[in-house]
């Protein structure tokens, strides 16, 4: 069964429409009215809905020193306890709303590992500072909204950060970097290669950003060029595999758990571009797949049936032309009489007819029907190139 013209012209306007769609979904972004202008390490809103709890680090790198919440704009769904926890760094903070709001932890506190809880039950965007270092930019939202696929009650991952996560500048001089993030969602594991060319020589990470599944693996392997290369976290971050190393094979490896976006960089090569970053979590409001950042449309069957089509697109028309030229060399059926002798009936007086034999051909018919395949073959081709790169849909069977 092949796909009609009719069917074809749909599927396509289907894919456009529903690829469109999800983009826009996928970024969208709550509102803050030039709430986080002043604060260097917000990056967009880290989607946790769907999560019983949700930490944030209070001290955190940004702000031209400790001076941030990490992260400083979550979303979580309704009757989700958020805890504050303190690192120590950038001297005394705390928790407040601003203006009239919930949250209160008190006096500025400097010590490790104090936390500061509040369970969020009505939706709505809750906006906060930390009092001794608001001048400086350390402020956050917690955006409270019914939705999310994480947590305990479904299999579908937690959402993280957009489709187009926004860099804040991170990868301007990163020669390697097309401002495209490589989809790795779904996998258990990923590799990233350390020493890859870029950046004026063996300086780059490849790829050098990448977007994970919570709770995958990301294992950075070295090729053995360019010197010593290192992966420690941009600011506060989980990562660092310690000194420079140029033997090739080594490896290091991380497991990603929380949603967000993890910036990194080879110390020693930094000013020359080589960084890199894990987005993890997939965008908001895109299904949790894996492999294919966005929506698809499923064509039901078996996949032959899909490539049985694409065959009888080209084959049908071949075989009926072979047909219909074998059937002009024959020429009109004998007739005989009731002896069974060939009865020649006198011509009549028509048109001069050309008789191509087997070893001629049609230059003008031959030409048409590769003409015709040509059409048909860029036709199939933009149509392909729509579906799996332009529109991003997955021909699933």
């Amino acid at each position: 069964m092949a796909l009609n013209r009719r069917q074809f012209v749909q599927t396509a306007a289907a894919a456009g429409a529903l690829a469109g769609a999800g983009t826009a979904t996928a970024q969208e972004e709550p509102d803050y009215g030039g709430w986080f202008d002043d604060v260097s390490n917000f990056e967009g809103t880290v989607d946790s809905r769907g999560q019983d709890t949700v930490e944030i680090t209070v001290g955190a790198e940004g702000n031209n020193g400790a001076y941030a919440f990490d992260p400083p704009a979550v979303m979580v769904s309704p009757g989700t306890e958020v805890v504050w926890s303190w690192n120590g760094e950038g001297g005394g903070h705390n928790v407040v709303s601003d203006g009239d709001g919930p949250l209160d932890s008190g006096d500025p506190v400097s010590e490790a590992g104090t936390t500061y809880s509040h369970t969020f039950e009505s939706e709505g965007i809750y906006k906060y500072v930390c009092t001794p270092h608001e001048a400086l930019g350390m402020k956050g939202a917690v955006v409270v909204r019914p939705g999310g696929s994480g947590g305990s009650g479904g299999g579908d991952q937690p959402t993280g950060p957009p489709a187009d996560p926004d860099y804040g500048g991170f990868f301007e001089g990163v020669s390697n970097f097309d401002g495209e993030t490589t989809d790795r969602t779904g996998q258990d594991s990923v590799e990233i290669t350390v020493g890859a060319e870029g950046n004026n020589g063996a300086y780059a990470f490849d790829p050098p950003a990448v977007r994970v599944s919570p709770g995958t693996e990301v294992v950075w392997s070295w090729t053995g060029e360019g010197g010593g290369h290192n992966v420690v976290s941009d600011g506060d971050g989980p990562l660092d595999s310690g000194d420079p190393v140029s033997e090739a094979g080594t490896t290091y490896s991380h497991t990603f758990e929380e949603t967000g976006i993890y910036k990194y960089v080879c110390t020693p090569h930094e000013a020359l571009g080589m960084k890199g970053a894990v987005v993890v979590g997939a965008p908001p409001d895109s299904g949790g797949g894996g492999g294919g950042g966005g929506p698809s449309v499923e064509v039901s069957g078996p996949r032959w049936l899909f490539t049985g089509s694409i065959m009888a697109a080209f084959f049908v028309p071949l075989l009926y032309a072979t047909v219909s030229r074998r059937r002009k060399r024959q020429g009109p059926p004998s007739v005989t009489d009731e002896d069974g002798r060939a009865v020649v009936e006198e011509a009549t007086e028509t048109a001069p007819t050309t008789e191509i034999g087997h070893d001629e051909y049609d230059p003008w018919g031959t030409a048409a029907l590769v003409a015709f395949y040509f059409v048909l073959i860029a036709v199939l081709w933009v149509f392909m190139y729509f579906v799996e790169f332009l529109g991003r849909v997955s021909v699933i069977g």
